[in-house]
């Protein structure tokens, strides 16, 4: 019998971070999770809503991992959701906006091409869309699903 490689997943859950009005050209970091069974990946997704104004059309949210020892994280991160400077953060991945306001922009990325996770782990947003993203905290979704590939 020929042995194949499946995924355990974790399930997903969500990231404590504050996106609700964030201004174009800030950044927020999630509160940081514990990687207590030490995945080496995950599945992040964003879902990230432009606000009243309208964004500029091909700009971006940016969203970054952070990660950590249990000591020191990437760009000085603290332990919770806080305003944050980009600095050496690894680049997940991007959403790219339309003109449009109150516009859901989704997508999921994976993290293994960067490396084992960790420790502990977190994101960074980065709205670089020339416009604050919506007001509304319940509009925007922040999650992770961790995972192993394992030999069945």
């Amino acid at each position: 019998m020929a042995h194949e490689i499946q995924t355990v997943e974790d399930g997903f859950a969500n990231f404590t971070q504050t996106l609700a009005s964030l201004a174009s050209g800030s950044a927020r970091q999630s509160t940081i999770v514990s990687n207590t069974n030490n995945r080496p990946a995950a599945i992040i997704g964003y879902r990230i809503e432009s606000g009243a104004a309208a964004p500029t059309a091909g700009a971006i949210y940016e969203i970054f991992l952070i990660r950590g020892d249990g000591t020191r994280r990437t760009d000085n991160a603290g332990a919770t959701d806080a305003a944050i400077t980009v600095v050496n953060a690894q680049l997940i991945g991007t959403l790219q906006v339309t003109a449009s306001t109150n516009t859901n922009f989704t997508d999921f990325w994976d993290t293994a091409p960067l490396g084992k996770l960790g420790q502990e782990f977190g994101t960074i947003v980065r709205n670089s869309s020339g416009a604050a993203l919506n007001a509304t905290e319940g509009n925007h979704t922040k999650e992770y699903n961790l995972y192993l590939p394992v030999i069945q």
